[in-house]
């Protein structure tokens, strides 16, 4: 996984939980150091392990974990990548440029294997106004994220929209399919 996401996790953790929930975290994560480079490709498992124990440690479940590291993410994202959001006027156009964003983010992994495996995971379906159809496929299964953001997004837009989860890794499908409907801003 990109290591901008795990970074920003650490980063909130050791922000707000202090120095010995961070060692906690990374014991219970099994990990010597969490890895914080966003250049960097980190194993799957480890950042997932990770999330798992940042629940423990904030008692979080799931769903509200990933609700809350939607909204520290785009925070985060708008003091360090405040362009990814002035190059979109809209939660669906933020959306249509992620899988190139997130491209972006893994062009400086050098291992040509693991770079494709980075710029592989999203892929745009379908976009036309008011509807946008993304497919995400990996292993770590953090479609619940990619909706926690979606509705993150559609704040921090002002929008009202829908995120329909058409297929799912977790229920066995070969992908996750995310159909979003975006409603017209009023003139």
């Amino acid at each position: 996984m990109i290591g901008l996401i795990q970074r920003v996790l650490i980063d909130h953790i050791e922000a707000t939980q202090g120095e010995a929930a961070m060692r906690q975290l990374a014991a219970a994560a099994g990990v010597e150091e969490p890895g914080r480079r966003i250049d960097t490709d980190y194993d799957d498992a480890e950042c997932l392990r990770l999330f798992e124990a940042a629940g423990q440690v904030l008692g979080l479940d799931r769903e509200a974990l990933m609700a809350l590291y939607a909204d520290i993410f785009v925070k985060w994202t708008l003091v360090h990548y405040p362009m990814f959001f002035q190059m979109a006027d809209s939660a669906q156009a933020f959306l249509a440029r992620q899988p190139a964003i997130h491209a972006s983010m893994g062009a400086g992994i050098r291992d040509a294997q693991l770079r494709a495996r980075v710029n592989d995971k999203f892929r745009i379906v379908e976009q036309r106004a008011g509807r946008l159809v993304v497919e995400y496929r990996s292993d770590n299964g953090l479609c619940g994220l990619y909706r926690s953001l979606f509705q993150r997004l559609l704040d921090h837009y002002e929008e009202r929209g829908l995120c329909e989860e058409a297929c799912c890794m977790h229920r066995g499908d070969t992908c996750c399919r995310f159909v979003m409907h975006f409603e017209e801003r009023p003139a």
